[in-house]
């Protein structure tokens, strides 16, 4: 008989669950999938830490007592495919996470994917500074077998996360309590125009690039590509500046991050000397939505004053 309405539950979904924050998904990811062994987790080595926040990435790693290993990463974070390969090919990595960190992604994704099939190794994609969800003909986040996202970062919101399943043939359980989205962050979520928000930030970041692509004394990390929704404007702050120019900014009203500053404990210098040399030198400029050109302005001026006080 058919039916004057619609009565499927399971059609036509996006695969996507509301989660209180990004590191409650994750959290959910690797609790899901050590219920039957203890996971073994292949992780990047640019992780860091403060004592606000914690880990985003690796607090979740501790809380459920997982295994975990660590690849190397390229100077502009890109993944380094020929550590991954050995790493996939000691035979014990179950799950490998692959960060898009600042909203840009510069791994072969496609390379890492087939890997992962390959090695029959679960794909985790931290989208959490790449919110690409909602975009025309979307491939980021779509690589892994489940990706993950922080809403809190791309709208004015004090929290808020989103899991999203590409493989269903791996089934999560629901959210349950305190792990969901509160329903004002939902609310916030759904009534968003992202198109919007990811031509502004886009707008912004050029701006940035148009004014500072001819300092010497720091590195613009990224080319704006096409499909690159940024999170900041990252740079590298050159000959160990980076920190007096953070308080030289703050001390004049012009407060900026450094994320990933800090390494976390279990990351050697050694093993690992290019990712601590970035986090020695990292400085992330805003480029939200509520940033204007004025903004960014004032922003530049403060940074060429600093080196020119410093000559």
């Amino acid at each position: 008989m058919i039916s004057k309405s619609a009565y499927n539950t399971k059609a036509n979904k996006l695969g996507l669950q509301f989660s209180s924050n990004a590191r409650t998904a994750w959290g959910h990811i690797i609790n899901s999938l050590s219920k039957d062994k203890k996971v073994t987790l292949l992780l990047p080595a640019y992780i860091g830490r403060n004592d606000k926040e914690g880990s985003g990435i690796f607090d979740p790693v501790l809380e459920y007592d997982t295994n975990y290993e660590f690849y190397k990463l390229n100077e502009d974070l890109s993944v380094d495919i020929l550590d991954l390969i050995n790493k996939i090919k000691s035979g014990c990595i179950d799950v490998i996470l692959v960060v898009h960190y600042f909203g840009f992604c510069r791994s072969d994704m496609n390379v890492i994917q087939k890997l992962c099939k390959d090695n029959h190794v679960i794909l985790v994609e931290d989208c959490a500074h790449a919110f690409h969800l909602g975009r025309t003909n979307q491939v980021l986040g779509n690589y892994g077998d489940f990706s993950f996202y922080s809403v809190h970062k791309y709208l004015a919101t004090a929290s808020g996360g989103v899991l999203k399943t590409n493989n269903p043939s791996i089934k999560l359980p629901n959210f349950d309590g305190d792990k969901k989205m509160e329903y004002t962050v939902l609310e916030s979520y759904s009534n968003s125009n992202f198109q919007e928000i990811a031509r502004i930030r886009r707008d912004n970041y050029l701006f940035y690039c148009k004014h500072l692509k001819t300092n010497n004394h720091l590195e613009i990390m990224f080319n704006l590509e096409v499909d690159d929704i940024p999170q900041t404007f990252p740079i590298k702050i050159k000959n160990g500046l980076r920190e007096r120019l953070y308080f030289f900014l703050l001390e004049n009203d012009m407060p900026t991050v450094a994320l990933y500053y800090r390494m976390i404990e279990e990351l050697s210098s050694v093993d690992f000397p290019t990712s601590f040399a970035i986090s020695d030198q990292i400085l992330n400029l805003p480029v939200h939505q509520d940033t204007n050109e004025s903004d960014i302005l004032k922003l530049v001026d403060g940074i060429n004053n600093f080196f020119n006080s410093v000559n």
